[in-house]
This record gives C-alpha cells, structure tokens and sequence, in this order.
C-alpha cells in the first residue's frame, strides 16, 4: 500500500469578534499549498500571514490529502 499526496491547504483561523453568548466567531482564510511543503516552512509562513492581518490569530490548520494506493 502506498499514500500518493494530492493537495494541501493551509487554513488560518482569526478571531472575528464574538457572538451574544460570549462564543470567538471565527474567520478563515484558505490557502493552496504544495503537499510536500515542510511543517515548519508552513508554520512559519502562516505566522508571517497573520502578522499581517487587523484580526487576532486563533489557530493554525494544514490539511493533507492523499490518495491510497494498493
């Protein structure tokens, strides 16, 4: 069995206020993102991406998909 990587996504969630309960709102931002990419260099590049942003980070998402192969 073999995992042959198809595409990435990098999703950046920012706090987008909050809603009347008192739960984060939350907006994403998608990115493509070559699936042998290095953790890190992802990161690091997310960070740098946020950095730019009016809103507050909230979390940091990479997505994987492979397909698998027999």
């Amino acid at each position: 069995m073999a995992a042959n990587p198809l595409t990435g996504n990098l999703l950046i969630k920012l706090q987008n206020g909050t809603t009347s309960t008192g739960r984060i709102k939350v907006k994403t931002l998608s990115y493509d993102i070559k699936p042998d990419a290095q953790d890190l260099d992802v990161y690091q590049v997310a960070r740098a991406i946020a950095g730019l942003q009016s809103k507050p980070l909230y979390t940091i998402v990479r997505q994987s998909n492979f397909e698998l192969v027999y």
